[in-house]
């Protein structure tokens, strides 16, 4: 018999939860997404396996083939490992409301941060971009927002598409100019947080 647990989303970015139908975070900007990350990095999903973390319980572990580094100290063709919360171990279910799901193969853009010297996903699925390809094979971007996750904050989130030229151009900017856009994140800078 499979047990089932439902998590809300425990982030630094986290603002709360409503309750066990949805997880809040802040809505970022690309920019404060990328200067809140350790790597921006697209690839191919390669492997999935369920994990029990002492602290937040069950996790995936997420291995991704990269194909482009925009930010990081990793090169094309690494695998990097990075956790979501919620997953499947030994039948025991956890959901993680709003968490960015994948499938082995699927391509995708992720912004990853590092908690207690673990990588996650920033932001639960706001963290994950969905790549999409034209005829022409010019990649671009779409968030992967998952339903449960309610963004907090009065500025407008992009969801996109962003052309691959652009996203990695801004990722770029924000490391060149590290002052947030999010007034709450500048008050946090500044406060030394």
């Amino acid at each position: 018999m499979r047990k089932v647990r439902i998590v809300s989303g425990l982030l630094v970015l986290a603002f709360g939860a409503t309750g066990a139908s949805a997880s809040t975070v802040i809505g970022l900007s690309v920019e404060d997404q990328a200067r809140l990350s350790d790597l921006v990095v697209a690839g191919h999903v390669v492997k999935q396996r369920g994990v029990e973390h002492p602290t937040n319980g069950i996790e995936t572990e997420v291995t991704l083939q990269v194909t482009d580094v925009l930010k990081g100290d990793v090169r094309r063709g690494a695998r990097v490992v990075f956790h979501t919360r919620g997953g499947e171990v030994e039948g025991e279910i956890s959901e993680a409301v709003g968490e960015a799901t994948f499938r082995n193969g699927q391509r995708t853009l992720v912004f990853i941060e590092t908690v207690d010297g673990r990588p996650y996903l920033l932001g639960l699925s706001m963290g994950a971009w969905d790549v999409q390809e034209d005829r022409s094979g010019n990649a671009s971007f779409r968030r992967a927002v998952r339903d449960g996750l309610e963004v907090y904050g009065g500025a407008d989130v992009e969801m996109g598409p962003i052309s691959m030229r652009d996203m990695t151009a801004r990722v770029s900017w924000a490391e060149r100019r590290p002052e947030f856009d999010d007034p709450m994140l500048r008050s946090a800078a500044a406060r030394g947080r």
